[in-house]
């Protein structure tokens, strides 16, 4: 968001962001270990390869065999031109990643590019560290017209595209088709009520598996809000003007009550905020369903030995489901690189952004390929008939309405929102009361909001 903030001021955010980052942990990335960097120092001319390539540094925060898809697509990238050697590194999750480029304050080794997750977007812009890319795209004749407007939708904060989308997610429900084909599903329920009665009939039917398996997990439970047409934060989700205050409250509490009466009813299994154990639950068939993002589909497909399903985000009966916002990740790019390396950034923004990449990409990992043209490669529309359930979590993206309301949250704070947000429910796992908890994680976040928005104009 554009604001008056000067540069000494927006340094102090960055650096104030970089320490509440490193508190909070990730709310969306993954683990990995960081190695030395090898970019240019920003501002100055372009750090070069041995052979004479401009070398461009890529932090990223994929790991595992999601990890495996990226270097595959860095390496295409960079032998299928000969001005350009992108150098991509793990820098571990969103949130570290995120810090420790606040921390080295475009300095000698910082990154060129570097993914964040959707939660890190306000404090990316409040810190004057990036440029915007509606500005590069405008500079550098940047075709974005098959950028998907759902996904352009979260990252773009008054007309201007901050960042680059690439790798969308938003979570989803994982269930054992088996299991509820075997109740009488032949579609899983879409709202509360629905995957409630489902569950008593797997109990009823006298299965060993525990019919629902939950885990504290913050960003679905803000996408869930979203998805029941509620803003998670107010001032229309901090877009109309800087955020104040959460504004979740009726939601979570739906949310936290549906949850409550399924545990009551034995029902459920919590795994407190343990999403680990969550998988090897459902992957042994201990539980029947989960929630978790859909950028692991693979993942979690390929580790089972049973048929899995994937499902949209539930709602209430009632309900016309709003859809998700564009989550994962996107790229940044650093201010005050040479523009030698700028239009470097922008040829590999080109060439990940383009429709055969992104199908790779897509069908390698989960995430949504961001833009249309993806959707109908050969190889997307072959991977949809391999794995199906792809379709199903790529179309919860598509189907979603774009207003204000799936814009999702722009908050510096968001990291702490979801935070406080897996305390609560960890709270009602363990017998709290729903309002009471709620009511807690909503202090503690404003409490966190009014601190961070000291001296922001």
């Amino acid at each position: 968001m554009k604001n008056s903030v000067k540069k000494t001021a927006l340094r102090a955010i960055a650096c104030a962001a970089a320490a509440m980052l490193a508190l909070t942990g990730c709310a969306g990335g993954t683990d990995g270990s960081s190695t030395g960097s090898t970019s240019a120092v920003q501002g100055s001319s372009a750090a070069q390869s041995a052979d004479g390539k401009v070398q461009i540094s890529l932090w990223h925060s994929m790991s595992g065999a999601n990890q495996e898809v990226l270097d595959g697509i860095v390496a295409d990238f960079n032998a299928s031109q000969d001005k350009y050697e992108v150098v991509a590194e793990n820098q571990g999750t969103y949130d570290e990643s995120t810090g420790k480029f606040f921390s080295m304050a475009n300095g000698d080794g910082s990154a060129d590019i570097i993914q964040i997750g959707e939660q890190n977007l306000q404090s990316m812009i409040d810190s004057g560290m990036v440029q915007s890319v509606s500005d590069l795209i405008e500079k550098y004749s940047f075709d974005d017209s098959d950028l998907l407007e759902q996904a352009v939708n979260f990252y773009t904060v008054d007309g201007t595209l901050y960042v680059m989308p690439f790798n969308c997610s938003s979570p989803v429900v994982y269930y054992n088709a088996q299991l509820f084909k075997d109740a009488g599903y032949t579609e899983f329920p879409t709202t509360f009520e629905g995957i409630t009665e489902a569950a008593e009939k797997i109990a009823a039917s006298g299965s060993s598996v525990m019919p629902v398996g939950m885990y504290a997990y913050g960003y679905a439970l803000d996408q869930m809000v979203t998805n029941m047409g509620g803003y998670t934060i107010n001032n229309e989700n901090g877009r109309s003007g800087r955020a104040t205050e959460v504004a979740y409250q009726d939601q979570i509490i739906e949310i936290f009550n549906w949850i409550k009466d399924l545990q009551d009813k034995n029902l459920l299994l919590n795994y407190g905020s343990d999403g680990t154990n969550t998988l090897s639950g459902f992957t042994q068939q201990q539980i029947g369903m989960y929630i978790s993002s859909s950028a692991v589909a693979r993942n979690v497909i390929d580790s089972c030995d049973f048929e899995v399903g994937i499902a949209m985000l539930p709602v209430p009966e009632g309900t016309d489901a709003q859809g998700v916002y564009a989550g994962g990740g996107a790229l940044c790019v650093a201010a005050g690189i040479d523009e030698e390396t700028e239009a470097g950034v922008m040829e590999f923004f080109k060439y990940a952004t383009s429709a055969d990449v992104q199908a790779v990409w897509a069908a390698g990992t989960g995430y949504y390929p961001i833009c249309s043209g993806a959707y109908e490669t050969e190889s997307m529309l072959a991977a949809y008939e391999e794995y199906p359930q792809l379709k199903v979590s790529a179309d919860q993206l598509l189907n979603s309405k774009v207003n204000g309301i799936t814009a999702g949250p722009l908050l510096s704070q968001l990291p702490q929102l979801r935070t406080d947000l897996v305390a609560a429910l960890e709270s009602v796992f363990n017998g709290g009361d729903v309002t009471a908890a709620v009511e807690e994680a909503a202090n503690s976040t404003n409490a966190a909001i009014e601190s961070a928005n000291q001296g922001v104009a």
